[in-house]
C-alpha cells in the first residue's frame, strides 16, 4: 500500500521479522489496517473470501498493550480456529478505568493452504519497536511480527 494515501500498510526493512507500519485517519482505521497487514503477512488476502464474520475483542492497560493483545488474538484465530481474514472494522475502542477495549469484525473464510498460499509462519507478536504516533489527521501504528 502506498503511504501517501489516507490509509493503509506497509512493510518497513528488517532483517528477520516483519516490521509493519499501519496508518489511518483514525486510532480505529489504522488497527484495521494493521489487521490486514498481519494476514498479508500469512497469505494472499486477495484470495481470502468474506464468507463468514466473527467477533474480535481484546483489552489492554495501554493502547500498545491494546495493539498487542487484538494482534495475538488475530493470531490465535488463525492457528486455533484455521481463520484467515481480508476485512475489518473496528467497532470501537472504548477508555476504561482500567485501560482500553476494542470490539471489532472481521470477515473472511476457513484457510485453504493449496487456494491462499501461505507466505510465512507468524510465530507471534513483539513490543520491540512497537509505537502508536498520532498527528492532525493521522494515527500511524508500528510493530513486529516474530516469522
Amino acid at each position: 500500500m502506498e503511504s501517501s494515501s489516507r490509509e493503509g500498510y506497509r512493510f518497513l526493512e528488517h532483517v528477520t521479522d516483519a516490521f509493519i507500519e499501519a496508518w489511518g485517519e483514525t486510532f480505529e482505521t489504522a488497527l484495521a489496517q494493521a489487521g490486514l497487514a498481519f494476514f498479508d503477512t500469512i497469505t494472499d488476502t486477495g484470495k481470502v473470501q468474506p464468507k463468514v464474520s466473527v467477533e474480535i475483542a481484546a483489552t489492554g492497560h495501554d493502547e500498545l498493550e491494546l495493539v498487542y493483545n487484538w494482534l495475538e488474538e488475530l493470531l490465535l484465530r488463525f492457528e486455533i480456529d484455521q481463520l484467515a481474514f481480508s476485512r475489518f472494522q473496528i467497532e470501537r475502542v472504548t477508555h476504561l478505568d482500567n485501560g482500553f477495549q476494542v470490539s471489532s469484525k472481521a470477515w473472511g473464510e476457513t484457510f485453504d493452504r493449496v487456494r491462499h498460499s501461505r507466505k510465512v509462519e507468524v510465530k507471534g507478536v513483539t513490543y520491540h519497536l512497537m509505537s502508536v504516533d498520532r498527528a492532525i489527521g493521522k494515527t500511524t501504528l508500528r510493530f513486529i511480527l516474530d516469522l
